[in-house]
């Protein structure tokens, strides 16, 4: 679990950050008035008693910043754990980017979101489950079809040309059990593709 710092009652399992450290995803725990408080802090933002960066902070002192920007493009949920716990009652919410939900289908862009069972070993499975599922996008958003043996060479394209990105940067990475994928489709890779079938390296 991480603290965020400015509001010590406020407690993260799972955040992602894009590459510019802002805030794409955050589950979090803490006692209602404290929810509160903290989500009408991000919603003043650079205001005098706003909220527009936090920092989380691991078990070992680390402080990871979380940069907001503006919460229009956040979306939020909550639920509320049972009364029958440790901690007595507790808020679990949900802050996501709104593009996280649904995809973007006229630019051909989506995210692929995966919880592993442990994300710290870096499982080669629990990354390969991640691009299973990036596939699947890929082939819902590809807007010319895509045969299931083609899997590796599309992969490996993306993962070279970055058009299908894993949210880990090494200034920013993933924190807590959490993980996920960008992907986006251009007009590049329809053109790899066609290149690919007339070549030979895609084969019916």
């Amino acid at each position: 679990m991480y603290r965020i710092e400015e509001f010590s009652e406020i407690w993260a399992d799972a955040c992602l950050r894009n590459s510019d450290g802002r805030l794409m995803f955050l589950s979090y725990y803490g006692r209602d008035g404290s929810v509160m408080q903290f989500l009408a802090s991000l919603e003043l933002g650079y205001t005098e008693r706003g909220l527009n960066r936090f920092h989380l902070v691991d078990a070992h002192g680390q402080r990871h910043p979380v940069e907001v920007s503006g919460t229009e493009r956040l979306g939020k949920h909550a639920a509320r754990l049972p009364r029958q716990n440790l901690f007595g009652p507790l808020t679990h919410n949900w802050i996501y980017d709104k593009t996280l939900q649904s995809p973007d289908r006229a630019n051909r862009i989506a995210w692929v979101m995966h919880r592993p069972v442990d994300v710290a070993k870096r499982e080669p499975n629990e990354v390969s489950a991640l691009y299973d599922k990036a596939w699947h996008v890929m082939t819902d958003l590809s807007p010319v079809a895509l045969l299931d043996h083609w899997r590796e060479p599309c992969l490996d394209w993306c993962r070279e040309k970055r058009a299908v990105e894993l949210l880990d940067d090494p200034v920013y990475p993933a924190l807590g059990q959490v993980m996920a994928i960008r992907v986006s489709l251009s007009d590049h890779f329809v053109q790899f593709v066609s290149d690919g079938v007339r070549s030979g390296l895609l084969a019916a």
